[in-house]
Formats: C-alpha cells, structure tokens, sequence
C-alpha cells in the first residue's frame, strides 16, 4: 500500500476492500450452503476465495 494517499482516499479505498471483503465472503457462504459436503471443486474455490479474503483483509490493515 502506498503511504502517501489522504485520509479521504484511504477511507475510499478500505470502503472499496470492504465491499471485496463482503462479497467474497457471501460467495463463500453461498458455496457452503449448497451442500453439507464440499467436493473437490468447491473446496478449491472456498479455498481461493478465502486466500483473496485473507489478503484484502491484511492490504487494510497496511492502509493505517
């Protein structure tokens, strides 16, 4: 993250990786609710999803 954006374009940008954050995890949600048991697929996709969440999570706390 670069350290010289404004507090007004920090606050955009974490409202942005919130909205990312958000949708990722209802994605995930909406995989899991499919079936009791995952196959092979959905796993590597809840996977990937939680990977991306796990980042937009650690790129908001870089923001401050």
């Amino acid at each position: 993250m670069q350290r010289h954006l404004s507090n007004e374009d920090k606050a955009k940008l974490y409202n942005q990786m919130l909205f990312q954050y958000q949708r990722l995890q209802e994605q995930v949600r909406l995989i899991k609710a499919e079936n009791l048991e995952l196959n092979e697929n959905q796993i590597r996709e809840v996977q990937k999803l939680e990977a991306q969440i796990k980042k937009i999570f650690n790129d908001t706390h870089r923001l401050y």
